[in-house]
C-alpha cells in the first residue's frame, strides 16, 4: 500500500477514532498488501475502542492466518485469541457465529492429530484429553446459552446435540448408560432456565436495537443530519434497557453487558459528553467501581480535550477519593495551556521582549469565559485546602496572559463569602476596575455594584455607577443605566430616579420626544415596577412586552403576520424600537 494511501487512510481515523467502518477497511487494505506488522499495529489501534464483531472476526481472521504455520504455539495462541474476543465482544446480539465458531475450533480437531495435542494435552494429565475436552466444551456452550444473540436457538439446540451424543458415547466406552443419561438430562434441565431467560431478553433486546446505526460517523452534536438525535434516543434506551439487567445476571456477567453497550454507544456517540459521564458514574456506583469510573473520564477528557465539564468531573473525583495530588494536576494541565511556557517568560525579561503569550492548547483555544471557569473551578479546590492556598491561585491567575474579569469576581466573593472580609473584597474590585478591559465590562461593574447592595452600601453602590459613567464606552451602555435605575426606583426617592431616567435617555440618545423608541420608553417604565419575575401586567401582555423588549418569543399570530410582511409596514417608533433591541444585543455581544 502506497504511502499516499495509508496517509488518507490516517487522516480518516485520526478524525473519526471510532469509526468502525474506517478502521474496518484500513485493515482490509494493509491485509491485501500483506503487511503482517502493520496489520498487528493497526489492529492494536482499534480493536479495543472499537467492540464490533465484523472488526472481531478479521482479527480473528487474521491470527488463524498468521498461526497455521506454527504448529501447537500457534494453536494455543489462536484459542486465547477466541477467549480475549469472546470477552470483550461476546455479550454482543451480532457475536452469535463467534461462539459457534468457537466451538468448532475446539471440536474440530481429532484424536491423535497435532491441533488435538495442542489443545487438550499441553500441560494435562495422560489419559484425560477427552474429559478435558468435554468440560471445556460444555462451559462454553453454557456461557454461550446465556447471551441473547440471533444464533440463541440454534446454540441451544446443539448444546442439547452435545449432552445427548456425549451421553451416548460415555456408555459405548463402558460407562453406565443410564448414569450418564441422567447426567445429560440433569444438566440440560438445569441450563434450560438460563436458555429462556435468554431467549426472553433476545425479543426485547432486538427491538431496543432496531434503528440503531453502530456504523454511524462520530461527529459533535449537531453535525450528524436530522437522524443524529434520533439515534441519540435509540441509544440512551438500549443502555437503560441494558442497565436494568432484565436477565437477572450475576454482577461479573452483568457488568461487561453493560460495559460493552457504553463502548458501543461511544462508537457512533464519542463526541456527546453526557454518555462519558453516565458512563462514568455507572462504572462509580454499579459497576466496576470508582477506579473503572477515573478510567472512564481519563478516556473522556482525551476524546474531547475541550470539555471542561468532563475534566472537572474527573477532579472532583479524584479528590472525593483523597487524590488531591490527581486532582490538582487536573487542573495543572488546564492552567499550564493558559500561561507562558518558561521560555517565554525568560525572554519577557530581556530588552524589547515582547508580552508573553499563552503556552496554547484545546483549553487556550476556547473563549474568555472558559478560561475564566478554569482558574476559578482551581481557586475553588485551592480554597478547600486553606483560604491562603486559592488566594495564591489568585495572584497566578492575574498574573496570566489575558485574566478574564471573572476571576477578580469569584476571588472577591469568597473574600467576602467564605473568609467575610468584606474590606478585601471591596480591594479586588478596585483593583480590576484599574484594568482598562474591566473598567468598561458591564458584567464585572454590575458584579461589583451587587457586592455593595449584598452590604448594604447604598451611598458606594451610587457612588460607584456615577463613577464608571463618565467613561464614554459605559455612557453608552444601557445595561448599566437600566441596573442602575432600577437600584434607584429601589433604593433611591422618586424625584432622583426620575432625574436619572432623563439622563440615561440623553446618554442612550433619546430625548423623550414623540420619536423615542417605544421598547426603550416600555423598558424604563418597567424598571420602575418589577420585581424579580412579576410584571405589572397580565399573562398575555407580558408575553407580548417580552417580545417587544426582544426577551421572548413572539405571542400566538404574530411570527405569521411578520411573515406576512409586517416590516413594511411598520410605524418609525416600531422602528426605532426594534433598532434599540439590536442595538443593546449588539452592545451585549461587545461587552462579552
Amino acid at each position: 500500500m502506497s504511502d499516499d494511501v495509508r496517509g488518507a487512510y490516517e487522516e480518516l481515523v485520526h478524525a473519526f477514532s471510532t469509526a468502525v467502518g474506517i478502521w474496518t477497511r484500513y485493515v482490509e487494505a494493509e491485509m491485501s498488501a500483506g503487511n503482517t506488522e502493520a496489520v498487528k499495529q493497526v489492529f492494536g489501534r482499534c480493536l479495543l475502542q472499537c467492540p464490533s464483531v465484523d472488526l472481531w472476526f478479521m482479527y480473528l481472521k487474521f491470527i488463524k492466518r498468521t498461526n497455521e504455520i506454527r504448529g501447537a504455539e500457534g494453536i494455543l495462541e489462536t484459542k486465547q485469541a477466541y477467549e480475549f474476543t469472546l470477552d470483550t465482544i461476546g455479550q454482543d446480539i451480532h457475536s452469535g457465529p463467534l461462539w459457534q465458531e468457537y466451538i468448532s475450533f475446539l471440536s474440530a480437531p481429532k484424536p491423535g492429530t497435532p491441533a488435538y495435542q495442542a489443545l487438550w494435552s499441553t500441560g494435562m494429565v495422560g489419559g484425560q484429553e477427552e474429559s478435558t475436552k468435554t468440560t471445556a466444551l460444555r462451559r462454553t456452550y453454557q456461557r454461550a446459552i446465556v447471551v441473547p444473540t440471533h444464533s440463541l436457538e440454534l446454540i441451544w439446540k446443539n448444546y442439547e446435540t452435545f449432552e445427548n451424543t456425549t451421553a451416548a458415547a460415555t456408555s459405548s466406552t463402558g460407562g453406565s448408560a443410564a448414569t450418564a443419561k441422567t447426567f445429560s438430562t440433569r444438566v440440560l434441565s438445569e441450563q434450560r432456565p438460563r436458555f429462556q431467560a435468554a431467549r426472553m431478553a433476545y425479543r426485547e433486546r432486538k427491538r431496543k436495537m432496531e434503528g440503531i446505526d453502530t456504523a454511524a460517523l462520530p461527529v459533535p452534536p449537531g453535525k450528524g443530519g436530522p437522524a443524529q438525535l434520533d439515534q441519540l434516543k435509540l441509544w440512551k434506551a438500549f443502555l437503560e434497557y441494558e442497565r436494568s439487567n432484565p436477565q437477572r445476571l450475576e454482577p461479573a456477567s452483568l457488568t461487561k453487558r453493560v460495559e460493552l453497550a457504553y463502548m458501543q454507544a461511544l462508537m457512533c456517540l464519542l463526541h456527546f459528553p453526557e454518555v462519558w459521564y453516565d458512563y462514568a458514574r455507572w462504572h462509580a456506583d454499579a459497576g466496576e467501581g470508582v477506579a473503572s469510573a477515573t478510567s472512564t473520564l481519563l478516556r473522556a477528557v482525551a476524546a474531547l480535550p475541550s470539555c471542561l465539564l468532563l475534566h472537572f468531573a474527573l477532579a472532583d473525583l479524584e479528590e472525593a477519593q483523597g487524590n488531591s495530588e490527581a486532582a490538582k494536576q487536573v487542573y495543572e494541565n488546564l492552567v499550564k495551556q493558559l500561561e507562558p511556557p518558561p521560555e517565554a517568560l525568560q525572554q519577557q525579561q530581556q530588552p524589547n521582549g515582547a508580552a508573553p503569550q499563552p503556552a496554547g492548547g484545546p483549553i487556550a483555544d476556547l473563549p474568555s469565559d472558559q478560561h475564566a471557569l478554569v482558574w476559578i473551578q482551581y481557586m475553588r479546590f485551592a480554597r478547600r485546602d486553606s483560604v491562603t492556598a486559592s488566594r495564591r491561585m489568585f495572584i497566578r491567575a492575574k498574573k496570566s496572559p489575558r485574566c478574564p474579569w471573572q476571576v477578580y469576581v469569584a476571588s472577591a466573593l469568597m473574600e467576602w463569602r467564605h473568609a467575610r472580609l468584606p474590606d478585601v473584597a471591596r480591594k479586588i474590585f478596585e483593583k480590576g476596575l484599574e484594568v482598562a478591559e474591566f473598567a468598561t465590562t458591564p458584567e464585572f461593574i454590575l458584579a461589583y455594584s451587587d457586592f455593595l447592595c449584598d452590604l448594604g452600601d447604598v451611598d458606594n453602590t451610587r457612588a460607584l455607577f456615577e463613577r464608571v459613567l463618565t467613561e464614554d464606552a459605559n455612557r453608552k451602555s444601557s445595561m448599566l443605566w437600566e441596573r442602575y435605575l432600577a437600584f434607584e426606583f429601589e433604593m433611591g426617592d422618586l424625584q432622583s430616579a426620575l432625574r436619572l431616567e432623563k439622563r440615561a435617555r440623553e446618554a442612550l440618545g433619546e430625548s423623550g420626544s414623540a420619536g423615542a423608541g417605544a421598547a426603550r420608553n416600555m423598558q424604563l417604565l418597567l424598571l420602575r415596577y418589577q420585581f424579580i419575575d412579576s410584571w405589572p401586567c397580565t399573562p398575555e401582555q407580558k408575553q407580548y412586552l417580552a417580545y417587544l423588549l426582544n426577551k421572548g418569543p413572539a405571542p400566538p399570530g404574530f411570527e405569521k403576520q411578520k411573515r406576512s410582511g409586517r416590516g413594511d409596514s411598520e410605524s418609525g417608533t416600531d422602528r426605532e424600537g426594534r433598532a434599540d433591541r439590536d442595538r443593546h444585543k449588539e452592545e451585549g455581544d461587545r461587552d462579552h
